[in-house]
């Protein structure tokens, strides 16, 4: 039994240490394996997603708890094979247990982005639009990361690559966008306001 704990120890530690590391903690292990066929029992859903009591972060506590419990266990007392493995099963549960609820702690504080409004988001074009519902490609930044949107012109005019935009509305993925130009007609509107 030793070495079935020794085992189950570095490689639910291992498997731990990459969990943490890549995120996995929100991966459901059930609709993973069984596609979306499983029977989803939510019954206390608040619209929010609730994490599942076994996901991998969980599964590689129980993991490490239960080869490191069960070599205690094995090493301190003079129990049985069979209460050994009970013990160790106990101990992995706990720790799972204790995983799971720091997880679901931490996640009820995460904070969920607002979403971006796009309407007056000022843009470059990089990918040049076609005239009459050709579609191009804008890019702009938002909290201080580069961002890249579909757009198509507004009025239906082409517009030309590295053109300044600016988004006049937002549906379906599609930016619609307009030119600073297009905007104040011949400057207009600008020399009025100085």
């Amino acid at each position: 039994m030793t070495t079935l704990f020794v085992v189950c120890f570095i490689a639910g530690l291992g498997l731990s240490v990459v969990s943490f590391v890549s995120g996995l903690e929100h991966v459901n292990v059930f609709d993973r394996v069984f596609a979306h066929r499983a029977l989803h029992l939510h019954p206390h859903a608040h619209g929010g997603r609730r994490a599942s009591m076994v996901n991998a972060a969980a599964i590689t506590a129980f993991l490490t708890w239960f080869g490191g419990g069960g070599l205690l266990i094995e090493r301190l007392t003079p129990w049985s094979p069979r209460l050994i493995a009970t013990g160790a099963i106990v101990i992995g549960a706990v720790g799972a247990s204790v995983i799971n609820s720091v997880i679901g702690r931490l996640a009820r504080d995460e904070a969920v982005a607002a979403p971006l409004s796009m309407l007056g988001v000022v843009a470059r074009t990089t990918i040049p639009i076609r005239a009459v519902d050709g579609t191009g490609e804008i890019v702009f930044r938002h909290a201080g990361t580069r961002r890249v949107c579909g757009a198509r012109s507004d009025d239906g005019r082409a517009i030309a690559k590295g053109t300044e935009v600016i988004v006049t509305r937002y549906e379906k993925g599609i930016a619609y966008v307009t030119t600073w130009d297009e905007l104040a007609p011949a400057n207009g509107a600008l020399k009025a306001l100085e």
